[in-house]
């Protein structure tokens, strides 16, 4: 018995089994001095990586070599290949700016998108723990809508697959929350000042969330590049969603706090968060809403009147009837980049939701609305940040009404090669509906006597 013991107390522990370590991807980025690239060193562990690949095929016209421990790679078509498949290794990289979005004249700033400097491994482990730490000249600074930590940056999946805005060097920042989100604000330049920024984005975003009962996002990361342009208070404005919500916003340095208010481009781009991306024979579908809610939210909201949403919307259509070349609608949005058909793709895309509105206001006696049905149908596709096809949409605010006509509906639009006819809801039968749709709604624009001021 005393041998038995002794053998049993000697005898060697089983190991605890452990969960297999998370692969890792470390990456050190170094803007160059006159920012015009970066030096890229990528350390992956614990995956087997055949390649690194950008995240366009455009993209990879901005590779300029690629190295291990000093040999160079083959980079064709913008790929690094390594020699050998390998779970251990360190990669360097090199790509130029040739064309970021924006250069700030007034101050050492680009605004690029990662596409430009971040090459993913492949292929790509789904499980994949990222982290990033730029090395910025002079002191400077990056801004990326990704969660960080002492200055490190932690993208995820998302970031790897679909492009978003980034600035690196000199800027102004500020955060602040409003409609239930996070706001983070990098502005180059000096103007728009801070307290315009805050009430021009704090009512875009208040409109924006009154489709539903809080903002489709819990953070959105706002890139403000003002620029000087004859007669447009905001001369551009779009939106990217790789790893985080970003928006890019172009206003004139000159433009007052009102002007900014006044103007459509921020609530345009902002609605396009209640809806997933589309496909491009399908952005007709995502911009006709965006563009119906840009004029509707801001007359509920009291940022347009009544009367002018409905005269914009109007003129809108008579744009959209002179524009396009005889194609389906499909095809107009697949080419609209190269046609330039964009009055044709987006106003069409506004009747279509001006039509759904319409009908589950008629047929529910005011119950359900198109707001209501995109706020609603939100589970279906919160998640998604690569493009999906118009028919995912359809379905989810068909289920979400409980109509039965949208997804028909939408299917003939995309085929119709005609401008669709609006000119019913002039009539008398519609007057009521009409008024609706654009009626003061302070109150789920979360708006208040001190808001307004």
């Amino acid at each position: 018995m005393l041998l038995w013991l002794l053998g049993c107390a000697h005898a060697p522990e089983t190991p605890v089994p452990t969960e297999p370590a998370r692969p890792t991807a470390r990456y050190t980025v170094t803007i160059f001095d006159n920012f015009g690239g970066a030096k890229v060193r990528v350390c992956l562990e614990g995956a087997t990586v055949r390649e690194l690949v950008p995240i366009g095929d455009n993209a990879g016209r901005e590779l300029r070599g690629a190295w291990i421990d000093g040999d160079m790679l083959d980079t064709s078509r913008g790929r690094i290949r390594l020699r050998q498949p390998s779970r251990v290794s360190c990669v360097d990289y090199e790509t130029r700016f040739s064309s970021p979005m924006f250069r700030a004249s007034d101050s050492d700033a680009v605004v690029v998108t990662q596409a430009q400097w971040l090459w993913r491994p492949d292929p790509f482990p789904p499980d994949l723990d990222a982290s990033i730490r730029f090395v910025i000249p002079a002191g400077g600074h990056a801004s990326l809508p990704w969660p960080r930590s002492d200055g490190v940056y932690f993208p995820e999946q998302s970031a790897f697959f679909t492009s978003a805005f980034g600035v690196f060097g000199e800027f102004d920042r500020q955060a602040f929350s409003v409609a239930g989100a996070h706001v983070d604000i990098t502005r180059l330049g000096p103007k728009p000042p801070d307290d315009d920024v805050r009430r021009w984005i704090g009512r875009a975003m208040q409109a924006t969330a009154s489709v539903g009962d809080r903002f489709p996002r819990d953070q959105v990361h706002f890139l403000i590049v003002p620029v000087r342009s004859q007669g447009r208070q905001v001369f551009f404005g779009m939106v990217r969603r790789g790893g985080g919500s970003s928006v890019l916003l172009v206003p004139s340095p000159d433009a007052s706090v009102e002007q900014l208010e006044a103007d459509w481009i921020a609530v345009h781009e902002l609605s396009h968060l209640w809806l997933p991306p589309l496909r491009s024979k399908d952005r007709w579908l995502s911009e006709g809403i965006a563009t119906y809610l840009q004029e509707v939210l801001r007359a509920r909201c009291g940022l347009q009147s009544s009367e002018r949403a409905w005269t914009r919307l109007e003129e809108g259509f008579a744009r959209g009837r002179r524009s396009g070349g005889g194609r389906s609608l499909a095809s107009e949005s697949r080419n609209m980049n190269r046609t330039r058909a964009y009055h044709r793709v987006y106003w069409a895309g506004t009747a279509f939701a001006l039509e759904v509105d319409v009908r589950l206001r008629k047929d529910s006696n005011g119950e359900m609305t198109l707001l209501r049905a995109i706020s609603d149908a939100q589970p279906a596709w919160e998640t998604e940040v690569r493009p999906v096809p118009a028919s995912v949409v359809l379905r989810a605010l068909q289920d979400a009404s409980g109509a039965k006509f949208i997804e028909d509906l939408g299917e003939k639009y995309a085929k119709r090669s005609d401008f669709p006819d609006v000119a019913y809801v002039d009539s008398p039968e519609y007057r009521e509906v009409r008024a609706q749709i654009t009626s003061r709604a302070d109150r789920a624009c979360g708006i208040s006597d001190e808001s307004s001021r």
